[in-house]
């Protein structure tokens, strides 16, 4: 594989305490030297949001791995070639997710969630997104970090969702091009103590630990800690939110 990812969820305090379950999910899709990696954050009033998320990450991730068009260099695609791929990959999980709640007479709004993503290469590509959560790429030639940032309504809690009419309008594609040395996908639970005050750069108190510990250890125990770290009391008071943490190192 040209890739290592490890990644997690974790219940965010509120939920635990008000019985829900976790509404983030994620997955990931390689192919030759090309990653597709997906977040989702389930929207907190949508009742079904879990089974959203899940089902957005894993079919996104793996209509964008399967479409002809993709190619095995993401950075040569022309920005309208991308926005086709993944607007034909959220047209079908979004189908495939209307016909669901229909059987169970739901409404594709009751498993609203958002959607960020990136597909790419060790040399670079491209981060996809609609709504809040944060895509990052750390270089290892210590240029500044690429980060696409959270895109939220008119009210601060408030976010878009590919199960919106308007999703089209606010899918953003951001291309990043360099040596990377650490891909990194977030719901926008982590935000707070991942990424900087300023956010637009990854935090690195945080987050360079997590790089050099991730290095050096397999997939399922870097996943393992990803998840201690997440569900460790202390972000509680952080955050009450659900947690969702995908680093994608190259191999």
């Amino acid at each position: 594989m040209a890739w290592r990812v490890m990644a997690a969820s974790a219940t965010g305090r509120s939920h635990l305490d008000r019985g829900q379950p976790c509404q983030d999910a994620y997955a990931s899709v390689q192919v030759g030297q090309t990653l597709v990696a997906v977040v989702c954050d389930g929207a907190g009033s949508a009742s079904h949001s879990d089974v959203g998320a899940r089902h957005v990450s894993s079919s996104v991730a793996a209509s964008v791995t399967g479409s002809a068009q993709l190619g095995a260099d993401p950075l040569a695609l022309p920005v309208d070639a991308l926005r086709s791929i993944i607007e034909t990959a959220v047209d079908d999980a979004r189908g495939q997710l209307a016909m669901l709640a229909l059987s169970q007479g739901l409404k594709l709004s009751d498993h609203a969630c958002t959607l960020v993503g990136a597909v790419a290469t060790r040399d670079g590509g491209w981060f996809f997104h609609v709504g809040d959560g944060v895509a990052a790429c750390a270089f290892s030639n210590e240029s500044p970090d690429a980060v696409s940032l959270p895109a939220n309504g008119e009210y601060a809690n408030e976010t878009w969702f590919v199960t919106g009419g308007n999703w089209r309008e606010q899918l953003r594609l951001t291309r990043f091009e360099g040596a990377i040395d650490a891909l990194v996908l977030m719901s926008d639970g982590v935000q707070p103590f991942a990424m900087s005050r300023a956010g637009d750069s990854l935090f690195q108190p945080f987050i360079a630990p997590v790089i050099r510990y991730l290095a050096g250890v397999d997939e399922t125990h870097g996943s393992q800690a990803l998840h201690a770290t997440l569900a460790d009391p202390r972000t509680d008071q952080i955050t009450g939110d659900d947690k969702t943490l995908l680093v994608a190192l190259p191999a």
